[in-house]
């Protein structure tokens, strides 16, 4: 791979070349430093020797996010630079952060707990619906993480622009976000911060959980800071003593689909508490299924023993039928363990793209895969784009259910919209539509 030569990237996109003075990728004029955050790295800073500063993607009361070039890694990036900017300064010639004089402890404060947040999401890197951090360091006497840069924005924004959601398509954003929160529960981790302005949806189809500054470990006897988003806060949150756990984040993911089915917003949880004023969300979107209504009800319950205390019993309320946490344990019988199930039978039908109508079987003790390679049963032809020489694979378990496994393909393999984690079976329930390029097929 030949160096890219960064003297004319664009510091809009960090994607093209300046030509003729527009970015070949974008569109757009080079970003000038007149139109710079005032107190942000400058434009095309070199940052530990590796990343090349590009424009500003979010800034908040402590901290920047930048887009930036890891000339090391040859791709895009975001870098998240710690910078309570009402309690510490930097000027124009000078990139160190000092703290106001008085404010020191409490930034080495900040400082440890940023750098708790980058390794927690470190530690979560693998998993497919959680933001991945590449590196964590220090410099200019602050801290800084570089993470995946994902091009698209959030569930806030979108809704700003599209108004209330059907929950046909609600549904396939608050899958990955559930499997998220299963997985730092899982780790005594909860969230906090749940909201549709953390929850960000990619232009190529991914959901992420993102921002996790108000991360807390629930089981041990430190107490839990009082820190909110009104409105998406259950009332634990508001006490100093309230006891907090997987049914905190709960109730703040009910809101959040209370709000985008129904455009509206509950009242806070300490008015709910007093008087709950709340319309029924059955009222208010009749078209929704009466599961989904009862799930969100409880979900956003005032006292915290009233809801759902593990988000797997959520998840079953939300999708009857459907193995939305499980994961395979061990292998599928097409893998190594043929014969187990004479007779067992499962299939797929096209419904989109080349195969649309035809119907593929697999049996116990048989893998099928799908691919450009030749000893593929689904087979496509070598130009395919966007379908991998080996995208992915099918078997049954031992309970004769099929399952599916993506084998590291390029761009992807989804069930029903969801990116799967690559080289882990899944298991398939009827219905589920599997998704790659063009193509699609419904389990039935």
């Amino acid at each position: 791979m030949c160096a890219v030569d960064t003297r004319n990237l664009c510091r809009n996109c960090m994607n093209g070349m300046i030509v003729n003075g527009v970015c070949t990728s974008c569109g757009k004029k080079q970003l000038a430093e007149a139109q710079r955050l005032g107190y942000a790295l400058p434009l095309g800073y070199l940052l530990h020797r590796q990343y090349e500063i590009g424009r500003v993607l979010g800034n908040g009361g402590f901290g920047i996010t930048y887009m930036a070039w890891d000339r090391k890694a040859e791709r895009r990036v975001a870098v998240k630079e710690l910078f309570p900017c009402k309690d510490v300064t930097r000027t124009a010639q000078n990139p160190q952060v000092r703290a106001v004089p008085g404010q020191e402890e409490y930034c080495e404060h900040l400082k440890q707990r940023f750098l708790e947040e980058a390794r927690l999401l470190y530690e979560f890197r693998e998993n497919p619906e959680i933001v991945s951090v590449f590196h964590l360091f220090s410099e200019n006497n602050t801290a800084y993480y570089a993470m995946e840069y994902i091009d698209g924005m959030d569930l806030k924004r979108y809704l700003a622009g599209t108004g209330r959601l059907h929950w046909a398509q609600l549904s396939a954003y608050v899958r990955p976000v559930m499997r998220a929160l299963a997985a730092l529960h899982g780790k005594n981790m909860i969230h906090r911060d749940i909201s549709p302005d953390n929850i960000y949806l990619a232009k190529d189809g991914r959901v992420k959980l993102i921002d996790f500054g108000s991360v807390r470990c629930y089981s041990s006897h430190q107490g839990l800071t009082t820190l909110l988003k009104h409105n998406f806060a259950p009332l634990e949150q508001y006490r100093e003593d309230g006891k907090q756990g997987p049914w905190t984040d709960i109730y703040a993911l009910s809101v959040t689909i209370y709000y985008a089915l129904a455009g509206v917003l509950p009242p806070k949880a300490p008015d709910r508490a007093l008087y709950d004023a709340v319309h029924p969300i059955a009222e208010l979107c009749r078209d929704i299924p009466g599961h989904v209504a009862q799930a969100v009800r409880k979900g956003m319950a005032v006292l915290p023993q009233d809801r759902f205390q593990d988000i797997r019993e959520m998840a079953e309320e939300l999708f009857p039928g459907e193995p939305l946490l499980q994961r395979m344990q061990g292998q599928p019988t097409g893998a190594g363990r043929a014969g187990r199930l004479p007779g067992r039978l499962a299939g797929i039908q096209g419904i989109q793209g080349r195969y649309r109508g035809k119907r593929f079987e697999v049996a116990a003790g048989q893998t099928v895969r799908a691919g450009r390679d030749r000893s593929c049963g689904i087979l496509y032809p070598p130009n395919s784009p966007g379908i991998s020489r080996l995208q992915c694979s099918l078997a049954l378990d031992r309970q004769g259910r099929l399952c599916i496994r993506d084998e590291a393909s390029t761009y992807g393999t989804y069930v029903n919209q969801t990116r799967l984690r690559a080289q882990i079976w899944y298991t398939l329930s009827p219905g589920n539509v599997i998704s790659f390029a063009q193509e699609k097929f419904q389990v039935l």
